[in-house]
């Protein structure tokens, strides 16, 4: 079965953030990049970056780093409810 064009040019651009993920090695660079990725158009599914280790390393990170696994968390899978 095909994917859905719009769900599959959301995967390429979830793609760029999750190979970006890898040499993100500080919680300081891992957050910003849960800022691009939030902040990028075409990029709505969240899940993956998620599993990333240097990405799932932030929710253990201090307040100011993990308050960004949070915001991730909610774009994955929150609602408007949980971020207001």
């Amino acid at each position: 079965m095909a994917m859905d064009p719009t769900q599959q040019k959301a995967l390429n651009a979830l793609e760029s953030f999750i190979l970006l993920s890898k040499p993100a090695t500080s919680p300081r660079s891992a957050a910003d990049l849960v800022n691009q990725a939030t902040s990028a158009p075409n990029t709505y599914v969240f899940a993956e970056l998620l599993r990333t280790p240097n990405i799932s390393a932030l929710k253990t990170a201090s307040p100011q780093y993990s308050q960004f696994y949070t915001l991730l968390e909610i774009f994955a899978w929150g609602t408007w409810a949980d971020y207001s």
